[in-house]
């Protein structure tokens, strides 16, 4: 039986200044992964965490002296730790913080702007056959290899993204990627997917790139080709060819907008 009366003492003891206390400790954690929700870092946490879960539980019911001890003992250097280790994450959220404000955490990502973009760009270098390759961030962040490009933060646009990989620009050969309603930075270099089925043995490395980031992130890319003009998306790195601008926007809004009637009605996902 539960110690009710344990329980009635604890509750006692609770005031306005508890809740005061409770909802404070809240906001800093809330902040916290706040400021580090633009990074792979948070991926990388909730992995953290879930083992040091596993060692709490075990600990306790299996009654594991030295599981238990370390566990105890190893709280305060974990974070210590983790402060130094992630401390590049921590400076680049201040910076996101300073520049947004809190307002723009509570605002949800809106895509309707960025499909719209996507589509069109696409469909014109794909009628000129002018290659290029999109990446459109969601939850796994992608700073680090935002910075391994130029920073250019600008409204999402048909005309800026077409412009970016006309032939002989300055940043037509990597990727660009987009945050929200941004393009945050062009000329970015991506990871090469590791293995690719017989079938895709010969695509090029635009096509790698495209399926190489999102084996690694939640990332969805899209991808036009040089040579033939097709348009295709990778997702989970599986890489779809898609027939026209229509069939793009159907993929595109199935994976960024899910909530949507359209969505809701349909059956099977487009790819």
């Amino acid at each position: 039986m539960p110690d009710t009366q344990h329980f009635r003492e604890v509750l006692s003891q609770f005031d306005w200044t508890s809740a005061v206390d409770i909802l404070l400790i809240a906001a800093v954690i809330f902040t916290l992964l706040r400021i580090m929700s633009g990074t792979r870092v948070m991926t990388q946490l909730r992995g953290m965490l879930a083992l040091f879960l596993v060692f709490v539980v075990l600990g306790r019911a299996l009654d594991l002296t030295v599981i238990n001890y370390l566990v105890e003992n190893s709280v305060t250097a974990l974070l210590i730790g983790a402060a130094i280790i992630f401390q590049p994450e921590f400076r680049r959220g201040l910076d996101r913080l300073g520049r947004t404000g809190v307002s723009g955490w509570f605002t949800p990502a809106r895509y309707e702007d960025v499909i719209d973009s996507v589509v069109k760009a696409a469909g014109r270098m794909s009628a000129e056959k002018h290659g290029g390759l999109f990446v459109l961030e969601r939850e796994t962040g992608l700073q680090d290899v935002i910075e391994t490009g130029i920073p250019v933060d600008a409204r999402v646009s048909p005309e800026l993204l077409a412009g970016i990989f006309y032939p002989n620009s300055p940043l037509h050969d990597m990727a660009v990627v987009l945050r929200d309603e941004r393009v945050v930075a062009a000329g970015c270099v991506l990871p090469l997917a590791n293995e690719l089925p017989a079938f895709d043995r010969n695509l090029g490395t635009r096509h790698r790139a495209a399926i190489g980031i999102t084996e690694a992130t939640d990332a969805l890319t899209v991808v036009v080709s040089e040579e033939t003009g097709d348009i295709s998306v990778a997702l989970h790195g599986r890489l779809t060819h898609v027939p026209d601008e229509r069939g793009l926007k159907a993929v595109l809004e199935w994976v960024l907008e899910p909530g949507t009637a359209a969505n809701a009605r349909a059956g099977e996902p487009p790819v």
